[in-house]
């Protein structure tokens, strides 16, 4: 009877080991396997962290160059308005200026004539001031002898005056009287005499 006892007690002790093993091994099971999950969950995330601190890198840097880039624009901007504005103070000043306008065509009656084609400019007459709704005009008038080549280069002249290129005041004909001196069996060279009007701009008063 004793001996009955004792075994049925040790068959109760290897059950009780053997389910407290299993219960073991069950728990390090869920353990690992919550274990694992975790684990790439924090390496998802830890992936995720990685490339936005690379995307943040990336997106400062692309902002600094940004930055450097808008400021060297800024600067050109800057540098091409300040030369358009010094431009427009001769293009088209912000007063009459008689002074200036009567250099430059004293400059380009110097730089046209020559012993062969002469371009002679005469009785320079400013006139009154008039206004538009956009400008002021200072009409002047001329008495111009001048060889037909020399003509044909004033009229160019005055076409492309206003430019940027040249810190030419604007400037164009209103009206134009000629009179041929010479003709193309003479010589010389063809001479033109024409009384011209001239209209300078400038800003508005």
């Amino acid at each position: 009877m004793t001996n009955t006892t004792y075994n049925i007690q040790r068959q109760r002790q290897k059950m009780h080991i053997k389910a407290y093993a299993v219960l073991c091994l069950v728990v390090l099971l869920v353990m690992g396997f919550f274990s694992y999950q975790k684990w790439q969950e924090y390496s998802v995330i830890k992936l995720a962290a990685n490339a936005n601190v690379a995307l943040i890198s990336e997106l400062r840097n692309e902002v600094t160059e940004e930055k450097i880039q808008y400021e060297d624009l800024k600067n050109e901007a800057d540098s091409l308005n300040k030369e358009i504005e010094e431009k427009l103070q001769y293009i088209l000043p912000p007063t009459d200026d008689y002074t200036e306008l009567t250099r430059q065509l004293d400059t380009i009656e110097e730089e046209l004539a020559t012993v062969n084609d002469p371009f002679d400019v005469s009785n320079l007459d400013y006139q009154s001031v008039q206004t538009t709704e956009e400008f002021s005009v200072l009409p002047v008038r001329m008495n111009i002898r001048s060889s037909a080549e020399n003509f044909q280069k004033f009229l160019h002249i005055v076409e492309t005056s206003g430019s940027l290129d040249d810190r030419l005041r604007l400037f164009d004909i209103s009206s134009i009287r000629l009179n041929f001196e010479g003709s193309k069996e003479d010589a010389g060279p063809e001479i033109i005499s024409f009384t011209v009007q001239l209209n300078a701009y400038f800003q508005k008063q």
